[in-house]
């Protein structure tokens, strides 16, 4: 019975055999699309839309473009916790807001 699950080494299982040694992402088309997406919603609202939009959608385009930014750099990672999604689009959505508002602000180095 032992030589029926012999595989070269003593107590391996040989299921885990068949399994490639390094994780892979997640799903990096997804990924690369949720990136591209939001970066286009920043470039968006931070250049031509920001002196034309109400400053509640301008801060909405913007959080919603750092979230995006988030989301698509967890998919393309392999082994994310499940605070990792919580955390890091809600933080870059608030960074979005707050690096805009300080960059165009008064005396900000892009001011208009």
């Amino acid at each position: 019975m032992r030589a029926a699950f012999h595989t070269g080494c003593i107590g391996t299982d040989p299921r885990l055999l068949d399994r490639d040694p390094y994780p892979r992402p997640m799903d990096p088309v997804a990924g690369w699309s949720f990136l591209l997406a939001a970066a286009a919603l920043l470039l968006l609202a931070a250049f031509p839309l920001r002196t034309r939009l109400p400053h509640r959608v301008l801060d909405a385009m913007l959080a919603l473009g750092g979230a995006g930014i988030g989301m698509g750099g967890l998919l393309l990672l392999s082994d994310v916790e499940p605070a990792s999604w919580v955390v890091a689009p809600v933080l870059l959505a608030v960074a979005a807001v707050a690096n805009v508002r300080l960059l165009f602000a008064g005396q900000g180095p892009f001011r208009t």
